[in-house]
């Protein structure tokens, strides 16, 4: 039966027998642009009414949820024009800051929690590439928690491994993406929630599989404002506590609330008395490990993050404490009609440099976007632009001190997408832009293994007194 339902997603020819729509399928909503160019510079200010919404796996776009070292076979062909990449970095430097927690983290010490926070478009959004990232990490250097998760679902495809979490009530959004926020702020994952009473949301731990089984902390990212609302915040087992957002200024603020380790859900509930603002909730364990934060937006640009107030970014940044912010676009890029390559570059080298200061000490780095194919005269070839892209991306990372990891040579290069949707299995979605959930899968074992090899290296090279070993 799963065979025959996932039959329509092996070809767009057969979208109109599908039983939902695929996540690599073009989705648009009134705030955001149809097929075609991308988004455009402006969008419309103020918020969205947002369905109730739930976290359901599908065959779609969820991993698989028993444990595997490996990944399932895949077209011999495919197989062979995959290229194992390694992450550049211009001084030898660049993620340094990153390693010296990973270092610590993977000595076991006491409160070495590594975060990794990557931003990204509509893949990570359904936490593609993410999530194979997430597992991998964990299970190598330990399990700190899942990570950020938005308070609701901003877009019909917006997705989450081995997590439990659903929304209901009244939310509306304001969004890097549209409609736009007047103060500018939106969290840590681009997105601002309000509501004046009635909405909920319930976030926990995964209820099968081997990942997402523990937590022993919830943390709720909000903002204090002048006359907020009320949140009221509940746990099995305990009663309810009431938190007030009212303050004398907006401030960003993180309420953590704790339980034993093990299974848990934790129900956020807007009781009113005022607007209460929201940003997400992060699932953390108090013990060494990796937690990924997989924070995509549907139709995102990077230059998208010029909207976002920066003293609120910073703060927003500076309460994660993050190791590695991962930084990941260029498809909607390669959407318009016409890309400015001069006026490109620039916006994002003032971009790289804007990231790296609200980041405070943590490593960045830029990772290249997938190759995207097009029809060109009856023959599927590489998008002329993505080639521009990635070589913008590759000189701006390289000459800014950012590290750079290169998604479309890793992939095979020119062609590569055109190989990956004839593959069997089919690695590349029907639209020749996003992977399949195997595709992804591939592409985050790929990552992963270039971030440890990367590791090794620094440890052998580093002397004892970099490393903190002190030995």
């Amino acid at each position: 039966m799963v065979a025959v339902l996932a039959l329509p997603y092996a070809s767009p020819r057969l979208r109109r027998l599908r039983v939902v729509p695929a996540p690599w399928d073009v989705q648009h909503d009134q705030d955001e642009a149809p097929p075609g160019p991308a988004a455009p510079a402006t969008a419309a200010t103020g918020e969205q009414a947002l369905p109730a919404s739930e976290n359901t796996p599908t065959v779609n776009n969820a991993l698989p949820s028993a444990s595997s070292a490996t990944l399932p076979d895949m077209d011999p062909e495919v197989r062979g024009t995959l290229h194992t990449v390694a992450v550049e970095d211009p001084g030898g430097h660049a993620l340094d800051a990153f390693f010296a927690h990973l270092a610590r983290t993977e000595r076991g010490e006491a409160g070495a929690v590594t975060r990794i926070l990557h931003y990204g478009d509509s893949t990570i959004a359904s936490d593609y590439v993410s999530g194979t990232m997430r597992r991998r990490l964990q299970a190598r250097y330990g399990d700190a928690g899942h990570g950020f998760i938005l308070i609701a679902n901003p877009w019909e495809w917006y997705f989450h491994n081995d997590v439990l979490h659903a929304s209901d009530g009244e939310w509306k959004a304001s969004r890097l993406a549209g409609p736009v926020a007047p103060d500018g702020m939106y969290g840590l994952g681009g997105v601002s929630f309000t509501s004046y009473g009635g909405g909920v949301a319930w976030f926990g731990t995964a209820t099968r599989g081997d990942f997402g089984r523990s937590v022993s902390r919830f943390d709720l990212y909000y903002l204090e404002q002048p006359g907020g609302g009320d949140v009221e915040l509940g746990v099995r087992g305990g009663p309810p506590e009431r938190l007030s957002t009212r303050g004398d200024a907006k401030v960003s603020r993180v309420h953590s609330v704790h339980v034993d380790d093990g299974d848990a859900k934790l129900t956020v509930r807007a009781l009113g008395g005022g607007p209460v603002r929201l940003f997400g909730v992060a699932l953390e364990r108090d013990q060494p490990g990796v937690v990924y934060d997989a924070l995509g937006s549907h139709a995102a640009m990077a230059v998208y993050w010029q909207r976002q107030d920066r003293a609120h970014w910073k703060d927003q940044l500076s309460l994660r404490a993050p190791a590695l912010v991962v930084f990941q676009y260029g498809t909607n890029e390669s959407d318009l009609w016409k890309l400015d390559r001069d006026e490109y570059e620039q916006a994002l080298a003032g971009l790289i440099d804007e990231l790296r200061e609200a980041a405070g000490g943590a490593s960045v780095l830029v990772v290249a976007p997938l190759d995207r194919a097009e029809d060109r005269e009856g023959r599927l070839a590489t998008k002329r632009v993505i080639l521009d892209l990635v070589a913008i991306q590759k000189r701006v990372a390289l000459t800014h001190g950012v590290a750079f990891w290169n998604t479309f040579e890793a992939m095979g290069g020119e062609g590569s997408m055109a190989r990956w949707v004839k593959a069997k299995p089919q690695l590349g979605g029907g639209d020749l832009t996003h992977p399949t959930p195997l595709g992804a899968e591939v592409l985050g074992d790929m990552l992963s293994d270039a971030l440890v090899a990367a590791f090794e290296r620094w440890k052998s090279a580093s002397p004892p007194s970099a490393r903190g070993d002190g030995g």
